[in-house]
């Protein structure tokens, strides 16, 4: 499961933390977060939400890299919405025959948007890397969820991180036999090479699916989820991280809707 959960804070004390308050607190938090409408808010909860990740023990340079990942929604929406969004010139670019104008107005809109997209996903990369994809599916039964749809979620993510594996292993065979990457991506050797890694990588997640799938039956799978025994009791720590969780979120709400002025007026 490399890739898809972080082993690194193995003995953070965060994983000690009950992973239904976990799931609950913090899918309170990213809601509440996501109806944010000033800058300054969406990112001071995404500072606290690094900063308490840190404090996990999860490495900066991981949660950068898992970053990286927003860069093609985010980059798309920084791009579309300052052209698409009249208002006061920012800049132009004139390509011939249509010159494109991108808007002050727009450019603001398209920072919200992101600044949302990059808080929520601090919060998800905060779960997974102190909480097991086995605990949050173990979590998500005991709170209600369809069992069926945990299983798919979980196999979803367990055969990406098989698959990721796999293009490595291909990578590295196709290196050592001294393939070298073309000029270009069209280049011709390149796109047969590429292809035929492709058409490696479905043949290869069939036949494990299979291989999978058949060793479940010989353990007893019907297609019933059985459980995982006992459920636990939550302690008082648990609902304490849980509560100042929320807490959080739901101050820098309250300081967005004019809190502070609310404070200043009782004085």
């Amino acid at each position: 499961m490399r890739g898809v959960e972080d082993s690194s804070v193995g003995r953070s004390w965060v994983r000690q933390v009950d992973p239904r308050v976990k799931v609950v607190s913090l899918m309170i938090f990213i809601i509440t977060i996501t109806t944010l409408q000033h800058k300054t808010m969406l990112m001071a909860a995404g500072i606290f939400l690094l900063t308490a990740a840190l404090l996990a023990g999860v490495p900066l340079k991981r949660i950068l890299m898992r970053l990286l990942y927003l860069i093609p929604f985010g980059g798309l929406v920084i791009v579309t919405l300052p052209l698409v969004i009249p208002g006061e010139p920012l800049f132009s670019l004139d390509l011939g025959f249509v010159q494109l104008v991108a808007s002050r107005e727009g450019w603001e809109s398209a920072v919200l948007p992101c600044l949302r997209m990059t808080a929520a996903f601090l919060g998800m990369i905060f779960l997974t890397a102190t909480t097991s994809i086995g605990d949050i599916g173990s979590a998500f039964r005991q709170l209600g969820v369809p069992a069926f749809l945990i299983m798919i979620i979980e196999f979803t993510l367990r055969y990406i991180a098989v698959l990721q594996e796999e293009l490595v292993q291909m990578q590295r065979a196709a290196k050592s036999r001294g393939f070298r990457m073309g000029r270009n991506f069209w280049h011709g050797h390149t796109m047969k090479t590429l292809g035929r890694c492709i058409a490696m990588l479905f043949l290869r997640s069939h036949e494990r699916a299979e291989r999978v799938y058949y060793a479940m039956l010989s353990r007893g799978y019907s297609g019933q989820w059985k459980g995982s025994g006992p459920v636990a009791k939550i302690r008082l720590l648990d609902l304490g991280w849980g509560t100042a969780m929320i807490a959080v979120a739901w101050t820098i709400k309250f300081l967005e809707l004019g809190g502070a002025r609310w404070f200043g007026h009782l004085k």
